[in-house]
């Protein structure tokens, strides 16, 4: 009986360290920041859409967009013997990436938790951005003084490469104009205010932060349809 109780329990360690050992280890920012930083001849893969990655990546990453028809057929031109640094947006098609990595046969794989949102909201170095034509960064103070002018204010957390964001922007506008002199809609770029997003700790996009006489009432996270929007828009006048 002993033996098969030893047995039992040197297959248990046996199966749950290779079930460890087989999946990528998911990593902090700053954990993988730190990781990074000191493996020699680190790849840094961003698995998002070029789209994405031409609106700002991480520094040196290369662009291997997983939902690709060859994303298997390009990660068999990175190294194998090297550790690689997925990310993508939030997480999910970087966890996806990095298991297929593994399959593959890369060993050392480490996955961004939280993604390029998360590492931008931590103030991390970028590179390729580009905000809006149109927008500018907005200080604290002067975010401050128009909470205080105005009994309701929405504030619209957006980027140019984000394609909800950008699919709602008609709505907003229309909206923005149809409750002018009722509801102040600040549009903020996220690539330009990034301590605005750090204040509010906003680590997805798009969201939007409801105020009403200077206080948060609500936050709204992800793609609003135009009837949502408006009743985000109406519901504290």
């Amino acid at each position: 009986m002993k033996n098969i109780i030893s047995k039992i329990i040197l297959f248990s360690i046996i199966y749950l360290g290779f079930f460890s050992f087989s999946k990528a280890q998911v990593l902090s920012v700053e954990e993988f920041e730190k990781k990074y930083s000191e493996s020699s001849g680190a790849q840094l893969i961003d698995v998002r859409t070029a789209g994405e990655y031409g609106g700002g990546h991480l520094p040196k990453a290369t662009n291997v967009d997983y939902r690709s028809a060859d994303f298997q057929e390009k990660i068999k031109s990175l190294d194998k013997t090297k550790p690689v640094f997925v990310y993508c947006l939030s997480g999910g098609r970087s966890a996806s990436a990095a298991e297929a990595l593994r399959k593959n046969g890369f060993s050392q794989v480490y996955d961004l938790q939280g993604g390029y949102l998360k590492w931008t909201t931590k103030m991390k170095p970028v590179e390729g951005t580009s905000a809006a034509k149109d927008s500018k960064a907005i200080t604290e103070a002067e975010l401050e003084t128009l909470l205080a002018q105005h009994s309701v204010v929405i504030l619209d957390f957006f980027a140019p490469w984000c394609g909800p964001c950008i699919k709602m922007m008609p709505a907003v506008e229309k909206l923005s104009e149809e409750y002018k002199g009722k509801v102040l809609i600040l549009k903020v770029d996220a690539d330009a205010n990034r301590a605005i997003l750090t204040k509010y700790h906003i680590d997805e996009i798009p969201t939007f932060l409801i105020f009403k006489d200077g206080t948060q009432k609500m936050r709204a996270i992800g793609y609003q349809e135009e009837s949502a929007l408006k009743k985000l828009f109406t519901q504290y006048l």
